[in-house]
């Protein structure tokens, strides 16, 4: 039997067979490890660096606050940089027509509270048979038990599956491999027609609340669903009286070329979840969004929110993310985005174009994903077993750029997909810096 060595210390890592490098500092979108090697962190760590490594304007605020108070109990007090947030996250929000937000750790604790957010106002309106949840597949929403119930991903369902919640699925609109020829015609109501056939087949009584990402993250590689999409589907759930959350956990915070997703595909959903690049990385933060009206009768009823955590609202947390606000509005990263996004996406699609085993770019803003096939007349992706999104990507770690994987999306094993996700307040010459060094990486592949 062949013996692993383990990495020294008592770090319980996640690849329990890998030595991992030790970061020393970071700086926009370079980090460096304790032995002088840099990295181009394409992908802001997990799609959560959104103003750059060593950002020490945004540090000093947040340090400013912690000197003050770093810790709250939210069931018991608030607090300024709580509220400063909220305030300004809400008044992005004016034309999605949200009014409070909640502060929690993570983009998976912000779905489940979301979700069970959604299920108490059902409750409190009289409809305690609304209790099902559907999500699409592919997809991803968290590793809380919930969450990850609502996540499209069969790998997962080997170890926990006894253990995870029924959730009912869609096809998510992906359209390099949609079944209908014309995606963008065709589409909005082949999409819609399938979730109105499971909404009726399981009984609209029953069905609480539908689940998406904006535009899909690591799950699709950001496929950007059809025009009128959302408009077909908010019909549908508004008909049968089902509440929308939007993930936007990872489309959030300008990363799609508006500060939120939904503004991107045009969808008004009631429940916004954000995280990620909301704090930058600077704190772990998430937030849920909810609208006046559910909050209404949640207060004429239960009387109060039933979601309450040991970090809700904390100060130490909600700094991060109103420093980052505050850096956003001051160097107008939003616009950064817009002005740079056409120049990334196009530049990327021309020179992945001319490799023979990438069938697809897509994205939006400053998101990007492509995906590996083995012919790109049949689309065929290329077998699980021979693991190439993990070679790719151990070939770009090894060369100083770091991606972001994901396995699986076709049919559930295989499908292979690689991911960008900038920092948002990269220059051009950064944006083209990572473009170029992926180009010198898939110059080395050989499949």
């Amino acid at each position: 039997m062949k013996t692993v060595q383990y990495p020294q210390g008592h770090v319980l890592l996640r690849n329990l067979t890998k030595v991992y490098p030790v970061v020393s500092h970071g700086k926009r979108c370079v980090l460096f490890d304790h032995n002088g090697k840099s990295y181009l962190d394409a992908v802001g760590g997990a799609y959560v660096a959104s103003v750059g490594h060593g950002n020490t304007w945004v540090v000093d605020k947040i340090a400013n606050q912690l000197a003050q108070v770093a810790y709250v109990n939210g069931t018991q007090f608030t607090s300024e940089p709580t509220e400063n947030l909220a305030n300004r996250l809400i008044q992005r929000a004016s034309s999605l027509k949200m009014d409070r937000a909640a502060f929690l750790c993570s983009g998976s604790e912000a779905n489940e509270a979301a979700i069970k957010f959604c299920r108490q106002v059902c409750v409190d309106q009289g409809f305690k048979s609304k209790y099902k949840i559907i999500a699409r597949r592919p997809g991803y929403h968290g590793n809380t038990l919930f969450s990850l119930s609502a996540s499209a991903r069969p790998a997962y369902q080997v170890a926990f599956g006894p253990m995870l919640s029924e959730v009912f699925f869609v096809s998510a609109p992906l359209g390099y491999r949609s079944p209908v020829s014309d995606y963008e015609k065709e589409g909005p109501d082949y999409y819609a027609s399938e979730l109105e056939a499971l909404i009726q087949k399981e009984g609209p009584e029953t069905i609480c609340a539908f689940i998406a990402e904006p535009v899909i993250g690591s799950s699709g590689g950001g496929a950007i669903p059809p025009q009128n999409y959302f408009k077909k589907i908010s019909e549908i759930c508004k008909k049968y009286q089902i509440l929308m959350i939007a993930d936007e956990v990872l489309t959030g915070a300008g990363r799609t070329g508006n500060f939120f997703g939904c503004e991107t595909v045009e969808w008004k959903p009631d429940v916004i979840v954000l995280g990620k690049g909301i704090s930058g990385g600077y704190s772990p933060l998430s937030a849920v969004l909810v609208k006046d009206e559910h909050l209404s009768t949640i207060r004429d009823h239960t009387g109060h929110w039933m979601h309450a955590q040991t970090y809700l609202h904390s100060p130490s947390q909600t700094a991060a993310g109103w420093a980052v606000s505050q850096y956003f509005d001051e160097y107008d990263v939003i616009s950064n985005v817009q002005k740079l996004q056409n120049n990334f996406q196009e530049r990327l699609k021309k020179e992945l174009s001319s490799f023979s085993f990438i069938g697809n770019v897509s994205g939006a803003g400053f998101l990007a994903g492509f995906e590996m096939v083995s012919d790109l007349n049949t689309k065929q992706p290329y077998q699980a077993s021979l693991g190439v999104t993990q070679k790719l990507l151990s070939l770009a770690f090894d060369s100083g750029l770091i991606l972001w994987p994901n396995q699986g999306h076709v049919d559930g094993k295989n499908g292979d997909l690689l991911m960008l996700a900038p920092p948002l307040n990269s220059t051009q010459d950064e944006l083209n810096q990572i473009i170029d060094r992926l180009v010198e990486v898939l110059k080395k592949v050989q499949l």
